[in-house]
This record gives structure tokens, sequence and C-alpha cells, in this order.
């Protein structure tokens, strides 16, 4: 991941952080007891050397990026005008694939498949008022960050990992939201099987948008 990419993110999370009573406005009420997420996510999983030399591949060989859906469901047991504390849980799966590339004459080499999925607690710290509002949260979870030949089937270890983020959510009807959120993953390094590629400890940022409701 690039440095500045981080760095942007890391200033957007920050900013999410100033609370909506900040603006001169009258008092509104305060955050939903509780909210219901649905997502699409996109991840960067990167292209590690260690993961494609222990399957024998290119790191180019490795899809960089993914496509995949996620979901939470969330409650505000404390809430406070203007700010609230939440507890859930969140859902993500993910998979990819690219397909070794072949010389001319030579048969199709094998398709290298990445997952990215896991179920994690959350412990978020909300801020704004019922109809937006913006949040830090982390959690952790058991999580599967696999790279294989796809000829074969994953043994479906998964590790313990943290995770930390923010995003935010915009009521423009009663029950109906849309809402983003930006995540970093801290996964552990893992040896290799007879399947499964190695992996080294990693950053993963995983970007989801879609709705809520409540």
């Amino acid at each position: 991941m690039h440095r500045w990419l981080a760095t942007a993110v890391a200033g957007l999370l920050v900013g999410l952080a100033i609370p909506a009573a900040a603006v001169a406005q009258p008092p509104r009420e305060p955050i939903s007891p509780f909210v219901v997420d649905a997502r699409g996510a996109l991840p960067f999983l990167g292209q590690s050397p260690e993961t494609a030399a222990s399957l024998g591949v290119a790191p180019g060989s490795l899809a960089s990026k993914g496509l995949g859906i996620g979901a939470g469901v969330h409650v505000y047991p404390i809430r406070r005008r203007g700010w609230a504390i939440g507890i859930g849980a969140e859902w993500l799966r993910v998979r990819s694939s690219a397909g070794i590339a072949a010389g001319e004459g030579e048969p199709a080499g094998p398709t290298i498949a990445r997952r990215f999925e896991g179920l994690s607690g959350q412990l978020s710290l909300n801020f704004g008022h019922r109809n937006g509002w913006s949040y830090l949260s982390g959690g952790a979870g058991p999580l599967a960050f696999d790279t294989w030949n796809d000829a074969n089937s994953p043994d479906g270890a998964r590790a313990m990992t943290i995770n930390y983020g923010g995003g935010a959510r915009w009521f423009t009807r009663p029950r109906l939201a849309a809402g983003f959120d930006v995540r970093f993953y801290a996964t552990r390094p893992s040896t290799p099987t007879a399947v499964v590629g190695a992996r080294g400890r990693q950053k993963v940022m995983v970007i989801s948008v879609g709705v809520s409701v409540r």
C-alpha cells in the first residue's frame, strides 16, 4: 500500500470523528438504538513475494484485489445527545482469482485463488444524531486469508485477527441509509500447507459501501 494512501485514509478517519454537533444547528435526537448493514467490499490483498514463492509462481500471478460482500448488526446500549457507544458483529466474504499466463503453444496455467473472509465482534464510538453519524471502531475474530492453486481446496484454518477503522451512515429515508466503511485487518503470518501458500504479517485494507436499515 502506498504511504500517501494510508495517510489520506488516516486523515479521513480523524475527520469522521468530529461530532456533527460542532456545526451550529438545533438539538437532534440521539443515534438509533440499532442498525443492520449490507455492503459490497473491495479488499487490497497485495501480491506477496513470500506467498508467490511458496506456490511456485510469480507475484504478478496473485490477484491484488477482490470483490465481496459484508454484513453487520450493531446495537447502541449507551446513547447520549451527540454520541453513543455501540457493540456488534460483522461478517465479510471475499473471493478472487487470477490465471497464470502461458507462453504461445503452451497449455493454460492453473488458476490461483484467494479468499479473505471471517466474522468479528465490534466495539464502536459514534458521533452524530439519529439521521446521520460517523464512527470509529475496532474488533477481533477468526479470519481466513488463503492463497492456493484452484485445483485443490483450502484447509479452512482461521486465525484470530484484529481489525480497526471507521465510516459513516446517512439516513435519507426514515429507515434506510447509505454508508461506507474503511477497515484495516492486521493479519498474522502463516506457514504453508500442502495446499495453501505461506504468508507473512500483512495489513489489508478493505473499503466497503452499501446500505443500512434500522
